[in-house]
């Protein structure tokens, strides 16, 4: 079985950079990301991530399943801003007697929001793809993250491919009696089962996982040991320092084009 965290990309010389220049850079792009006006600019930062990803040859397929997730958010809320946000009617229709207008406005925000969203996931993935999840979280607690999030996010990278690997088990399980030929509400009935009992697997892998780390002296108030030993080299932090510059330079256009 294919493994969600760990798919085979080219090293490009993305990879070489430090981790911490990589991370806290994705980070500083996620905040202009979202709060950025113009739709054109949120777009571009999203294409830019999808370019890089390309580079690294990425599957086309797997980061659009990436973006599946996402892209279904954002369109609900493209969707609330379109029929409640605004005052220039483009539209209207009807469910039996009520009716829904659409709003130019609303239209307007909600493509700037979908894109805003695209983008951060773009760009997680993106930081996902070239820097090894061990640099992400030891940078995470370099500026100062609540170790109770870093600990957590550990945990589920570690884990999220057994539980994967569960709910496929349990889904050609089901599959092999017939599950498939069920009615389309029988088969969401299916789901919602399964579901259910890969939640409480998970709950109970989760209690002896953490019993099992008790019983080896884990205690969450400790410090972890520092994983970078050298300084950021020269020329990666030159690297952030131009790239910074220019995502501030983006920040401002948007600031200053009406």
């Amino acid at each position: 079985m294919e493994q969600i965290l760990e798919i085979e990309t080219a090293h490009t010389p993305l990879w070489a950079l430090d981790g911490r220049v990589k991370t806290i850079f994705a980070l500083v792009a996620i905040v202009i990301a979202v709060i950025l006006k113009h739709w054109y600019l949120a777009a571009g930062m999203m294409l830019a991530a999808w370019v890089l990803l390309l580079w690294q040859r990425y599957p086309i397929r797997t980061l659009l399943l990436r973006l599946l997730v996402p892209f279904g958010v954002a369109w609900l809320v493209l969707l609330s801003f379109l029929l409640t946000y605004g005052h220039t009617e483009i539209a209207c229709f009807y469910i039996w007697r009520w009716a829904f207008p659409m709003y130019l406005e609303g239209l307007q925000w909600g493509i700037v929001i979908t894109l805003r969203i695209l983008a951060a996931v773009s760009i997680i993935t993106l930081l996902s793809v070239v820097t090894p999840m061990t640099e992400i979280l030891a940078t995470m607690r370099l500026i100062k993250v609540p170790a109770l999030i870093v600990d957590l996010a550990d945990m589920i990278y570690r884990y999220i491919n057994l539980i994967t690997e569960s709910a496929i088990t349990m889904r050609n399980a089901q599959v092999s009696r017939g599950a498939d030929s069920l009615p389309w509400y029988r088969q969401a009935w299916d789901l919602g089962l399964l579901a259910g009992v890969l939640l409480i697997k998970a709950l109970d892998r989760s209690t002896r996982i953490y019993k099992a780390m008790l019983s080896r002296g884990f205690d969450e108030s400790n410090a972890a040991q520092p994983y970078f030993e050298q300084a950021v080299p020269r020329m990666d932090l030159l690297v952030f320092i131009w790239s910074t510059v220019a995502l501030l330079a983006l920040l401002a256009v948007d600031l200053i084009v009406r």
